[in-house]
């Protein structure tokens, strides 16, 4: 028969050191996972909490009937989860490119916490898995053999994280100014020069002006995108609405 308590009195709160207590997550069990003997698998209150290397745990510290917030426990349990983010990142990065920033930023996304990311992400940088400057020059790279401008290359890239710094270095390298050489390519490229004897302001009129009379002798706006950029002028005057009418 239980003895009541006397009035006014709360009944105490459990005591989490108790291993009676019910309301304590506790390891339940660390054992080898399955057919990969270099890996253990920590079960927090019988349900599989993660695997993690054999290396990065201490099988005498960590024991069943642990409770979960105990310091070493908890530690594993973010060892656990940081192996895991690696291998989302890998398989991110394996299907494209990334900056730091927009993988964190994906990271994030998928309520992977700030800090885990974070540390994911440095670990990354580290090992060379991630590089922003040889990011930016594939983008610029792939970009420019697109035809798109230096403004699209530079809205892209501080879209995806990319410093304006990072961004201006990898637009003036040597590497990604184009040398385009056709047939095609070498006729506009000749008839800019002529156009600049009469047209030489480098303002946006004056670009509009220059594309507008190559636009009228026949050469597409890609190949005047090019043949702008090897005379080296903005040819991002052209991005919004161009359209090639007869200049004054």
């Amino acid at each position: 028969m239980t003895r009541p308590r006397p009035h006014g009195t709360e009944p105490l709160p459990s005591d989490p050191s108790d291993p009676d207590s019910t309301n304590v997550s506790r390891v339940t069990a660390i054992r080898a996972a399955g057919d990969q003997p270099g890996l253990v698998e920590l079960e927090i209150d019988g349900v599989v909490a993660g695997v993690l290397p054999k290396a990065d745990v201490d099988l005498n510290e960590i024991t069943a009937g642990l409770p979960s917030d105990d310091p070493r426990v908890v530690e594993a349990r973010q060892a656990i989860e940081i192996r895991a983010t690696r291998m989302l990142a890998l398989d991110l990065l394996a299907r494209r490119g990334h900056a730091a920033a927009e993988l964190l930023a994906k990271l994030r996304k998928r309520e992977v916490s700030v800090l885990v990311a974070s540390l994911v992400i440095e670990e990354m940088i580290e090992d060379g898995w991630l590089d922003d400057a040889a990011f930016a020059r594939s983008r610029i790279s792939n970009w420019r053999a697109e035809g798109k401008s230096e403004a699209h290359c530079r809205q892209q890239l501080t879209k995806a994280g990319v410093s304006d710094a990072l961004i201006t270095t990898s637009l003036l390298e040597p590497a990604l100014i184009e040398q385009v050489s056709s047939p095609e390519q070498d006729a506009a490229n000749e008839s800019l020069v002529r156009i600049r004897r009469s047209i030489q302001g480098s303002d946006a009129a004056s670009i509009r002006k220059i594309a507008a009379r190559m636009a009228r002798r026949g050469f597409e706006l890609d190949t005047i995108r090019v043949a702008l950029r090897q005379c080296e002028l903005d040819d991002s005057m052209l991005d919004e609405d161009f359209d090639p009418e007869p200049d004054a």
